[in-house]
Parts: C-alpha cells; structure tokens; sequence
C-alpha cells in the first residue's frame, strides 16, 4: 500500500487533554499559534492523528482515557504522555495502550511537545533512554517468564528483523534506509507492515514484542 499519509496530511491532527484547566488551556494557546500542527477540540477526537495528555501523576485513570482513545479509533491514534513520573508497570501498559512518546513535565517546553506530536505523526517515538531501557528490560523478564507457555514468536522476515533491531539500538528511519541501502519509504512500509500484522501500537510496541518474544 502507497505510504503517501504525508501527502494527504501535511500536518497532524493534535488533540489536548489535561487533568486541570490552567495546563490545558496554556497547552492550547501556544500550540494552536504553531503552523505544524493543527489544532482540534476535545469532540473532535475521532478525527485526530494525536493525542497530548498531560497530568502530573500517571494513574489508571489515565491509561483507560489511552486506551479508549486508541480503541475509539481503531488504534490509529498516537498518544504523547507528558507527566511528572510513569512506572515500569504503567509504562508498560502505555505502550499497549497507544503510547509513542514519553516527556518529563518539569523538564518539558510547549515547542517539545510540538516536535513530539510531529515525530508521532511521521512514525517516530520520544521516549527518555532510562525509561526505554526499562521497558525493554521489563519486556526480556516477561519473555524469560513466559518461555515455559510454548508461545511461540510470530515469524519474521530477516528484512524486517534487521529493522527492528536498528530501530532498538535508536536509529531512525533515514539513517536505518541508509545503513540497510533501502529506501526510506520501504523502511516506513517494512515498519507498518510489522505493526498492523502483529497487531501493535507503534514502532515502540514493535521493538518491545520483539524483545519479549526472543526475536531480537
């Protein structure tokens, strides 16, 4: 399937959600006067490519508006998450829940969530190495877990093994066309024809089940 998204949305379609009004109409403000995204209002989620939540405490609360929204539309959605702390566990069900990009608040600007909802848009995920690692350590104990079940891993091309694997040692999609001598639009392809089979959320997902089930 022609990877043309791009050219039929120039820019993503973003939606706010906040667990206070102050940080959610401050959110709105600036990011509505921002030309790379645009801007919807909370009953246009159905249409958005993104959602930005932003809360000082991740709670169950949390992860059932996440997954809602990813169920609601069909697991289209990306979810940038932007709190003050999120557990290994929580970060863990994020990620099944929709979850591509993670921003520490304290440490976040409005013009980094911009780039975060704009690097969601276009495939690519904002998560802090430390809490990468974690997942990908929490996922290696689930694998390790799980072995005696005889859970088999779905089985993958070596083509798109070599992706994922790029993809967990932090390489994005340019440089993984470039070092693999594909194109980037191939590479995109290979990475959404992983997602939509094994039934993920994003690349993140991906390279997480591909851990768990012993493939990289």
């Amino acid at each position: 399937m022609p990877d043309n998204t791009d050219e039929a949305r120039p820019v993503p379609r973003v939606v706010i959600e906040a667990d206070d009004p102050l940080t959610r109409d401050g959110t709105v403000a600036f990011l509505a006067a921002d030309q790379r995204i645009r801007l919807l209002a909370d009953d246009e989620l159905a249409d958005a490519d993104i959602l930005v939540m932003l809360t000082a405490v991740v709670t169950g609360k949390t992860l059932s508006a996440m997954s809602c929204a990813t169920q609601s539309t069909g697991g289209r959605i990306r979810v940038v998450l932007v709190a003050d702390h999120i557990s290994e566990q929580q970060l863990a069900l994020a990620v099944n829940h929709g979850l591509a990009s993670f921003l520490v608040r304290p440490y976040t600007s409005f013009s980094q969530i911009v780039v975060a909802a704009v690097e969601a848009y276009q495939g690519r995920s904002v998560v802090p190495p430390v809490l990468m690692n974690i997942l990908l350590d929490r996922m290696r104990t689930m694998q390790k877990s799980e072995s005696a079940t005889g859970l088999l891993p779905v089985e993958l091309a070596q083509r798109e093994i070599d992706v994922l694997r790029l993809l967990a040692e932090g390489l994005d999609t340019v440089e993984i066309a470039s070092k693999l001598s594909y194109s980037e639009r191939l590479i995109k392809s290979v990475i959404q024809t992983v997602v939509k089979r094994l039934e993920l959320r994003n690349r993140t997902h991906a390279v997480a089940y591909a851990i768990r089930m012993g493939i990289l």
